[in-house]
């Protein structure tokens, strides 16, 4: 099925010149409009802040969204909802809230795993999420292991900028918290805010944006009207930060003869791709979109189009097996699989972080997990049938028995075998 927006920028938009930083690993195109555009039937959540409202629904899963605009307001995928007392989070998918003042409840995941929640407790609503993490929103483990990978890299870069004293400041602040990590790497990389102010953005009659990594297109965004691209166009571009002020030893030349013909396999692939309505209103649709090597996101409002973003599939990580938590009623499985809830009767429940993140990939945690799920096994026929070192399966075992994951159990030969937790309960 075509997307009508892609047609255009095939056939009716312009791509203009080409601009990358002098070292840098990735450039971007402008994508070019032409005179008259339609009126807008929207506005974006960036141009009327201050009259909607976002409250913590008291799930990880979900926020509560009250638009009081009075018109369709677009709200992308990724950005960002800094928690005032609890755990911030991003959309999982666009959404564009109805000139209505009735509360609506919106997919989320929670992009800073250790910090409580507090249902109730306002968000503010800031940038965007790094393209990195943007691309895994809907899938929570990859969520936080993305978010725990940009801070590494964040972190280093802004030590490199600020020395000793980003050193110190850094280490005091929570890897798994990204709006915290977004702005306290702010602090310390002025050289590449004023790096990402050269780049151009704002071109009149542009419309979008196509960025170029060292291994093709990375990704493509174009909304139907100047205005919603000059609403956030600074927010998109630092999304890409990234790639396009990642320096490399080799200075190359941008040789759009070759890019073009490779924008335009990527736009073709992308244009027979298989839409899934991901949600929808009485005034608007939002797709999702996959085909080979492409995946993207379609808003339509009133049933024009509106926003387009398309970018270069990654692999997904490995998933936590969904068996792991059978017989566990729903409303609690979110709960189980990041957290471990410590209250006083009556008091307002208040989430931990139990899981790192990052603990799902260390080497042999999936593989102790998926065996585990198959059967209650021993120590030593645990060792025989996975491809780790003793001591790493030593490990990993004390890891999953502190976070609550597996425990001991006594076979009736008397023997004891490590268990999942899960499947007791």
């Amino acid at each position: 099925m075509s997307v009508e927006s892609i047609r255009r920028i095939l056939e009716d938009y312009e791509i203009g010149e080409p601009w990358k930083l002098s070292k840098g690993a990735g450039f971007v195109v402008p994508i070019l409009g032409r005179p008259p555009f339609p009126d807008r039937n929207y506005v974006l959540l960036q141009e009327v802040l201050d009259r909607v409202s976002f409250k913590d629904s008291g799930g990880i899963g979900g926020v509560d969204v009250k638009n009081d605009s009075g018109r369709s307001v677009f709200v992308r995928k990724g950005t960002m909802l800094k928690g005032m007392g609890t755990q911030s989070r991003s959309p999982v998918a666009g959404v564009v809230l109805e000139p209505e003042k009735e509360m609506i409840r919106i997919p989320v995941d929670c992009i800073h795993a250790s910090h409580g929640i507090s249902g109730g407790a306002s968000f503010m609503a800031g940038g965007l999420t790094p393209h990195s993490v943007y691309q895994s929103l809907g899938r929570q483990s990859d969520t936080w292991a993305n978010i725990s990978d940009y801070s590494t890299r964040a972190r280093a870069g802004a030590m490199r900028v600020g020395g000793r004293s980003a050193a110190g400041y850094m280490a005091s602040m929570s890897s798994d918290a990204l709006v915290d990590v977004e702005e306290s790497v702010g602090k310390f990389r002025d050289e590449v805010d004023d790096l990402l102010k050269q780049i151009p953005g704002d071109h009149v009659n542009q419309l979008g944006v196509v960025v170029f990594d060292l291994k093709g297109v990375l990704g493509v965004e174009v909304f139907d009207h100047p205005d919603s691209w000059h609403a956030f166009s600074k927010s998109i571009i630092r999304s890409y930060s990234e790639v396009l002020t990642d320096e490399i030893a080799d200075i190359y030349e941008i040789k759009m003869d070759v890019a073009g013909p490779h924008l335009r396999n990527f736009l073709l692939k992308a244009s027979d791709a298989e839409r899934k309505l991901v949600t929808s209103n009485k005034v608007s649709k939002i797709w999702a979109l996959t085909s080979e090597g492409v995946d993207g996101e379609l808003a339509e409002v009133e049933g024009r189009e509106i926003h387009l973003v398309l970018s270069r599939s990654v692999e997904h990580r490995q998933p936590i097996p969904r068996r792991l938590f059978a017989g566990i009623p729903r409303e609690r499985q979110e709960r189980r699989i990041v957290t471990s809830a410590y209250a006083n009767e009556g008091a307002p429940i208040f989430t931990t972080m139990m899981h790192p993140p990052d603990w799902y990939r260390r080497q042999g945690s999936m593989d102790l997990l998926q065996r585990l799920d198959e059967k209650p096994s021993r120590f030593t026929e645990l060792l025989s049938n996975m491809d780790v070192s003793r001591g790493t399966l030593s490990s990993r075992i004390r890891e999953a028995s502190d976070m609550g994951l597996i425990h001991k159990t006594t076979r009736e030969n008397g023997y004891t075998a490590w268990k999942l937790t899960a499947n007791e309960e």
